[in-house]
């Protein structure tokens, strides 16, 4: 597909993609942003809307997984038209239900939809792109997380209470997006035919046979465990910031607010960093940023800092936590071409693994207290680094893939 398209093309077809990934954040941000009004005007109670968290981790875990078959069979262009599509419908049907019921079923059909968005658009980069370039154009997309919530808060500031709807009825704008994509995305080309012997008739079952082949069955299961001890670790030591900043270092809102805008401040700085070391020197060397994490969560917990001190903690935290940039490119290489989106789709399936770290959190804060079960993410995220550093590198003459 590389060389049989034009530059402008891929760059057209790239951008196209880029505005519906940050729509694709958008929407997965929608909820906490809304939550207020959600109680307020539409009776929900707080635990219906913690629930929505339930909802959303399964929906885009099997949305990921389910997701990748169809973009096998489909191609990217046409699957990025039908799941851009799907985002849009769903978030025109939340505008109009004040139900919980339908909002609880359409946050996890929204969900299955944005686990797909995030395979299709990490399909485009390493379908259009070359190598060298790959991690860069990922963190780009990366970076839409963080300017997607500084979009919701300033169309919220603007909008205002009153008009808090008009932020539900603009996650439609992946409407729009689809017929463009469609119109710029190139077609994919027919796969290459794939020699009979023993080793590729495993790999031209598909699917998820193949991907839990002997071949390929170490690779996924990596994955999906490392993508769970990110997810796992976040959820222990990032969750609970806030709560520890109010009850145990006595901030107030205001100095929360800045520190938790510092620490998005280093994770969007950070994405870029750790895209142009992964690209610069393989893809492995973002691991760096798991011990970098792990060192800012003890010094957050127990350095003493002051409030200032904490900011810078918390700064680099994100810095460090931001190198899973390094993933939705280095997950897909792993694989040959024709397993590249169920490659892709592993980032979203440790989600299944994170869902127990809520469990932990309720079985270890009574007895050990909420600093020493949030430090418990430092020693996670060295285990992650240890099995990032055990997986293959894919960049360069160490390559340890065949394709």
């Amino acid at each position: 597909m590389l060389e049989e398209v034009s530059l402008s093309r891929r760059i057209a077809a790239y951008l196209i993609v880029l505005v519906g990934y940050i729509f694709y954040c958008y929407n997965f941000n929608l909820v906490d942003y809304i939550r207020p009004y959600l109680v307020s005007d539409y009776r929900f109670t707080l635990n219906q809307t913690a629930n929505f968290s339930i909802a959303a981790n399964i929906g885009i875990t099997v949305g990921a997984l389910g997701w990748a078959g169809f973009v096998v069979w489909a191609g990217l262009r046409r699957a990025i038209f039908a799941i851009a599509a799907l985002i849009g419908g769903i978030a025109v049907l939340q505008a109009l239900s004040d139900d919980f019921s339908v909002w609880f079923g359409l946050r996890g059909l929204m969900a299955a939809a944005l686990g797909g968005y995030y395979v299709v658009a990490t399909g485009l980069v390493v379908a259009l792109f070359p190598p060298a370039m790959r991690g860069k154009l990922i963190a780009l997309n990366s970076a839409m997380y963080p300017l997607s919530n500084m979009l919701l808060g300033a169309l919220g500031g603007a909008l205002g209470d009153a008009n808090w709807h008009v932020l539900v009825w603009l996650g439609a704008v992946p409407l729009l997006v689809a017929p463009l994509a469609l119109a710029l995305v190139p077609a994919d080309r027919a796969p290459p035919p794939i020699e009979r012997t023993e080793v590729s008739r495993e790999v031209l079952v598909g699917g998820w046979r193949a991907m839990m082949s002997r071949r390929w069955r170490w690779l996924t299961i990596g994955c999906v465990v490392l993508s769970g001890i990110d997810f796992s670790a976040y959820q222990l030591f990032a969750s609970f910031t806030t709560l520890y900043m109010k009850q145990e270092l006595q901030f107030d809102a205001a100095q929360v607010g800045a520190t938790v805008a510092t620490l998005a401040a280093g994770s969007l700085g950070g994405g870029f960093f750790w895209a142009w070391l992964s690209d610069r020197f393989g893809r492995r060397s973002a691991a760096g940023g798991y011990l970098l994490a792990a060192a800012c969560v003890v010094l957050f917990l127990f350095g003493g800092l002051s409030g200032r001190g904490v900011g810078v903690a918390a700064f680099f935290f994100g810095v460090g936590l931001s190198c899973t940039t390094a993933w939705g490119v280095w997950f897909a290489e792993l694989f040959p071409d024709r397993l590249r989106p169920y490659g892709a789709a592993l980032f979203h399936a440790g989600h299944v693994i994170a869902m127990g770290a809520p469990l932990f959190f309720a079985v270890a804060n009574p007895r050990i207290g909420l600093q020493w079960t949030m430090a418990t993410a430092a020693l996670i995220y060295l285990a992650g680094m240890a099995l990032w550093l055990a997986l293959p590198e894919t960049l360069g003459r160490n390559s340890g893939v065949e394709e």
